[in-house]
């Protein structure tokens, strides 16, 4: 049975940015933005002042938990399938057959609660975006306590933020700009985990393109990258290298 948490969220572009803001930390540029803005065009001044990681903080924390924890599994699976860290493969691996099964199985899978808590690591805060998506985070017999599911993409945004710090090479401002597109992609319900049930979103993009973010992604990711979810069906016609990734 899907957990509660997992459940398609009735989301609108036109509420106050605020309603996310308010789960999450940005900078002090980014406060300055008002936050009476609909959250569309909030997140589109968060892109044409720059503001790389409050975008993706602002993405995953706007999104359902399903499709947040979605957003963290592509987006960090870019940067750590380069540095072939020993172990991240499987955890990816899990965290992706939970959020196409989000069974209380497929989350007790991950670990105990006790053991994904104390891990301060990307993958750890992955995961613990993913414990968050459950009814208890107490490793205690008899004892629960149920998280907070805004939780969810807090930690998703800090884990991506992790993530592009340890994208190999200079630009790690790239990788961050890599990530926004894929937020705005799946806020619109792209990329899906599957074709079949992801829920229609209403989406977060004002501007079909941004000039600024034309840097192709095959050359990011590098031809391998759908090796990991199989091999897209139908080509992927947007050039993006996530595209219609499946399980």
């Amino acid at each position: 049975m899907t957990l509660p948490t997992m459940q398609p969220v009735e989301l609108s572009i036109n509420g106050p940015a605020a309603v996310t803001l308010a789960h999450i930390r940005v900078s002090d540029e980014a406060q300055g933005i008002v936050a009476s803005l609909p959250a569309d065009q909030y997140l589109d001044t968060l892109i044409q002042q720059r503001l790389r990681a409050d975008a993706v903080r602002f993405i995953a924390a706007w999104l359902p938990p399903r499709e947040a924890l979605w957003y963290g599994i592509l987006g960090v699976w870019q940067s750590y399938r380069l540095l072939n860290q020993p172990g991240a493969k499987e955890v990816l691996e899990k965290l992706a057959h939970y959020v196409n099964h989000p069974t209380q199985a497929g989350l007790a899978a991950l670990g105990s609660p006790r053991d994904l808590m104390n891990d301060s690591s990307t993958m750890g805060q992955l995961s613990q975006a993913a414990l968050y998506t459950g009814n208890n985070i107490c490793s205690y017999p008899g004892r629960t306590i149920k998280p907070e599911p805004t939780l969810v993409g807090r930690m998703v945004g800090l884990a991506l933020i992790s993530a592009a710090g340890k994208w190999p090479g200079q630009d790690q401002g790239a990788c961050l700009d890599q990530f926004v597109v894929m937020g705005l992609d799946i806020a619109e319900g792209k990329h899906s985990y599957a074709q079949k049930t992801m829920q229609k979103l209403p989406g977060l993009r004002i501007k079909k393109k941004l000039p600024d973010l034309q840097e192709k992604a095959s050359d990011f990711l590098g031809e391998e990258a759908c090796d990991f979810f199989g091999t897209a069906p139908g080509g992927r016609a947007s050039g993006n290298a996530w595209e219609d990734w499946v399980i």
